[in-house]
């Protein structure tokens, strides 16, 4: 005689002793924990001492009670896997293959434009980071290299020579005094400059100067033109990680004897005195300016600096200008 199945009260026999070793299981974790509290506040222990060795809060045993009293009356609690699983792409030897060739036809594509390309021309449904987890595969088998329209991490500057990292709370007390370097590009008429400019925080003395190129070399000319013209002497200056002001600038900053202090990456404010001259210049001079040459550009921008800082009143220095303001800080100095 062969039995093809059991009675149906097998199987709802078995239902129940699974539902009931199940109800078990979950007693264990609430019941031990209850009968402690219990068992302590009735010896008139206070909650906090209750708390201490039960290893519960007084809100934790009333929620554990709770769902023992639901574990008594047959009641499990809710299932704890989640309503929606992430729905899990084949890597098939095809998908891989089929990306490999997209990518090696279009080296700059990244995961999006790959991921709807196999959608729309392939009919291949797989998600942009599916897509970007095999061209990373493919990456370190050595089959593909990092896109030329990738982002570069940005190299951070090693400090082995004269620059220091600026500090939090740096702030000047004289001129001459931390006064800060920027440069900004600017293109007009056909024309591409790289405007650099120096202010100092005290007198807020603005000097610039225009080169056709923003390399260290164009800004060590720059320091030799201020320390030149400024009417006091530089004792530190404060930059941006930039690539202009190393090299023989910093050589420049020693041989000098000026300090020379590095902001954090990504902090202009830091820089706010300098970055707003850039602004006044660009909506004062350039926003106006017709030049057809760097150094038509390089003679009207010595008028505008000179008008800055002789006739421009400066709210921050009561209606005088930097020029004034910096006669009247020398001369007191000198008495």
């Amino acid at each position: 005689m062969q039995i093809l199945s059991f009675p149906k009260t097998f199987y709802k026999l078995y239902a129940y002793t699974q539902r009931q070793e199940a109800l078990d299981q979950h007693r264990k974790k609430y019941q031990e924990p209850v009968f402690q509290w219990e068992k302590l506040k009735s010896e008139g222990v206070c909650d906090a001492t209750a708390s201490e060795f039960s290893g519960i809060s007084r809100a934790t045993y009333y929620r554990y009670k709770q769902r023992l009293n639901a574990l008594n009356q047959g009641v499990l609690p809710p299932s704890k896997k989640p309503k929606t699983t992430p729905r899990v792409t084949k890597k098939t030897p095809e998908v891989v293959s089929k990306i490999l060739t997209l990518r090696r036809d279009n080296p700059t594509y990244g995961k999006a434009k790959i991921a709807v390309i196999l959608k729309r021309d392939h009919a291949i449904s797989i998600s942009e980071s599916t897509t970007g987890r095999i061209l990373k595969s493919l990456m370190n088998q050595g089959k593909i290299t990092k896109s030329l329209s990738a982002l570069r991490p940005k190299r951070k500057r090693v400090f082995k020579k004269h620059a220091k990292p600026w500090q939090y709370g740096m702030k000047p007390t004289a001129p001459g005094h931390l006064i800060q370097i920027d440069h900004m590009t600017v293109s007009k008429n056909s024309i591409t400059i790289k405007h650099f400019q120096m202010y100092d925080h005290v007198t807020k003395t603005i000097l610039a100067e225009v080169y056709s190129n923003a390399t260290s070399r164009s800004a060590k000319k720059f320091l030799r033109k201020i320390k030149e013209e400024l009417p006091f002497d530089i004792v530190s200056i404060q930059v941006d990680g930039g690539s202009e002001f190393m090299a023989e600038f910093e050589e420049e900053c020693q041989v000098l004897g000026i300090a020379l202090f590095v902001l954090p990456p990504k902090k202009p404010q830091y820089n706010g005195g300098v970055e707003r001259g850039n602004r006044i210049f660009k909506e004062e001079f350039y926003a106006r300016a017709a030049y057809d040459s760097l150094g038509h550009c390089r003679a009207l921008l010595k008028t505008a600096v000179h008008k800055y800082n002789t006739y421009r009143p400066h709210y921050a220095l009561k209606g005088s200008t930097p020029s004034a303001y910096t006669k009247t800080i020398l001369l007191k100095d000198a008495a």
